[in-house]
């Protein structure tokens, strides 16, 4: 029953998103709200944005709907929702406060974004709203906090702000290629779909199969060659999304015999191509004498269409590399620590054999054109 309940509201979350979209799509182009070519872009004709408000709008309204309902059903009011269903009534009240923090959050951070995507926000600004939400999540409630099995609240405060706002500019910086950005989230989803039925966390699960649902409805217009963009708002909301809902994980179960070393890499491993991009791209930009906030054609997707992949191949290839380094992520639960550190030094290792052969095939490439 519980695969069931899991595909409806899969299937709920990509029509909704798919009708926002499609709605989106039509008034952007009508009033002019669309993302025009640039030196750093990589369209040459005007894309329609207002994608990210389709993704907000899916996520936050299913999600909140599905809570008002446990709200009514608390009382037995309805007859006909399954046993499964009122038997997990009173978790999804229990955490009914953190539901709506972090709605809260991510409305502040979709927000932002959309004014990011009419007026063009300053770095700082972004960055001190982004860590002032982080924060206030931290102090609202202990388990939106990363403890990290450290006691010392200060300790955990700012590993959580720096973790919070540090996914949240990943995801914002991916988004530099169709459907970049929403399709590695789309894997990450899926594979912290795997570990939260692992772990038995049904609750997450179920929002992140609505998240899921809701990106890849947006991937139907945004594959490429795309027609809709997320922007800002639609970027930073997934970006800071994943980062919460991580925090808001219980990777280590003691009473299971998981590892809490192990636990703690889960979520890195997941994540390891929005970190290795975020990274290279700013040790490349320090490496120019550049600011690490300035826009480029440094990022990861960029250096493999530089290699001579097309946009899309590039697209794919990091679809792949994301499930090739976090597949090995539920296992984590399970192994002792010297078997985790493997698994993390195989997916450190396979990164830095990117790095290498990218290096090479760049140099491979000046040199041919210097010969020539």
């Amino acid at each position: 029953m519980l695969v069931v309940l899991g595909a409806i509201l899969l299937a709920s979350a990509f029509i909704c998103s798919v009708l926002l979209c499609w709605a989106i799509r039509c008034a952007a182009r009508r009033v002019g709200f669309v993302d025009r070519p640039g030196a750093r872009k990589i369209h040459s004709e005007p894309v329609a944005l207002g994608g990210g408000i389709a993704l907000f709008l899916t996520t936050a309204g299913i999600v909140g709907a599905g809570v008002v309902f446990a709200l009514i059903q608390r009382g037995d009011v309805m007859t006909w929702p399954p046993r499964v269903i009122q038997d997990h009534i009173p978790r999804i009240l229990a955490r009914t406060s953190l539901v709506f923090y972090i709605l809260a959050g991510g409305a502040v951070m979709f927000v932002l974004g959309f004014l990011d995507d009419v007026r063009q926000l300053s770095p700082w600004t972004r960055l001190a709203v982004q860590t002032l939400v982080a924060a206030l999540l931290c102090v609202s409630s202990d388990e939106l906090r990363v403890t990290a099995f450290v006691a010392h609240k200060g300790v955990s405060f700012i590993y959580t702000i720096l973790w919070v706002v540090g996914i949240t500019n990943a995801f914002n910086l991916l988004d530099n290629m169709d459907g970049l950005s929403a399709g590695v989230a789309a894997i990450a989803s899926l594979l912290f779909i795997v570990v939260a039925v692992i772990t038995q966390q049904y609750f997450l699960a179920a929002m992140l199969l609505v998240f899921l649902g809701g990106l890849l409805g947006f991937l139907v217009f945004n594959f490429p060659p795309a027609s809709l963009f997320m922007g800002d708002a639609g970027s930073m909301f997934i970006g800071y999304l994943l980062a919460m809902l991580t925090v808001l994980f219980t990777f280590y179960v003691p009473n299971r015999g998981y590892n809490p070393f192990s636990a703690l890499l889960v979520p890195v491993v997941i994540l390891a191509v929005p970190i290795y991009d975020t990274i290279s791209v700013v040790v490349i930009r320090l490496a120019q004498g550049k600011s690490i906030f300035g826009g480029d054609k440094n990022h990861f997707s960029h250096r493999l269409v530089a290699l001579g992949m097309s946009k899309r191949a590039a697209v794919l290839t990091i679809y792949l590399v994301t499930l090739c380094t976090g597949l090995l992520a539920p296992l984590l639960l399970r192994l002792e620590t010297a078997m985790s550190l493997l698994v993390f030094a195989n997916v450190a290792v396979m990164l830095a054999l990117i790095w290498l052969l990218e290096h090479v095939g760049r140099r491979g490439r000046n040199n041919q054109g210097n010969a020539n």
